[in-house]
């Protein structure tokens, strides 16, 4: 059981203090490239939701734990996000609000011990598991979430087309402001001939070292239309290079 514990606290026990979050900067909408309205058109049909529920069956490695069970996902347009994992010892309960300079993220263990997330691992950008719900205008996004369009890139021997979304948060010089948007960032990576996300990329950190970062990887597949909206029924997430959690939705609803 040791490995176990040891990457929940190293995922979720973190508790750093980050006051400096509390300063936010005046930003404008700025208007969407031709590949985020491409994005916009193939994922949503030009529908407007706010909310993404899942439902899906799930598979949990830690180490030489392997948990399965089910999971029931929220995500809502203001960014906040409820994560309930039924999966034996490895159950639990991940809560974040929304995002503003306020936001906080909590998990809860087997036991219903109440734990905090704090630090930047508060502050990832966009819902992991829904890249969909922020594939719309960003008017309808957080007043804090930005996005930058990096054009085509090539990983894993293929070619994407990756967009940024960020937070754009205040620090106390130019230096502090850059790593508190750097830490906030999610790379998405579209198809460019399908324009569906096909993974996302972010870093976590371990408690107290925000500067010491691991990285997270997320793929989507086996897309359905949902009211109009396209969502990933398979739902792979790496911690470290590492399958940590695999998700199969059975039912998928937008509001």
């Amino acid at each position: 059981m040791r490995p176990f514990v040891s990457t929940v606290c190293l995922l979720f026990c973190v508790t750093t203090s980050y006051s400096a979050l509390s300063q936010t900067t005046a930003t404008s909408v700025t208007p969407p490239t031709p590949f985020q309205q491409e994005a916009q058109a193939a994922v949503t049909g030009g529908k407007a939701f706010s909310v993404v529920n899942l439902s899906a069956t799930a598979e949990w490695t830690a180490g030489s734990l392997h948990e399965s069970g089910t999971a029931q996902l929220q995500a809502n347009v203001d960014g906040s996000t409820n994560v309930q994992l039924t999966l034996g010892s490895a159950s639990r309960t991940e809560v974040q609000t929304a995002v503003a300079s306020s936001r906080t993220c909590t998990w809860t263990d087997t036991t219903g011990t109440n734990r905090p997330i704090g630090g930047a691992n508060c502050f990832i950008a966009v819902p992991w598991f829904a890249p969909s719900l922020s594939t719309q205008p960003i008017s309808r996004l957080p007043a804090l979430l930005g996005t930058t369009d990096s054009g085509e890139v090539s990983t894993d021997g293929s070619t994407f087309h990756q967009l940024n979304y960020l937070l754009n948060l205040q620090g106390t010089d130019a230096a502090s402001t850059n790593l508190r948007i750097s830490l906030s960032t999610v790379k998405v990576f579209y198809d460019p001939q399908t324009f569906l996300p096909t993974s996302l990329e972010y870093s976590i950190h371990p408690d107290g070292n925000d500067l010491q970062s691991i990285p997270v990887k997320v793929t989507f597949g086996n897309y359905q239309s949902v009211s109009g909206v396209m969502l990933p029924y398979h739902i792979e997430k790496f911690v470290n290079r590492t399958l940590q959690l695999k998700l199969d939705v059975t039912t998928a609803s937008i509001e």
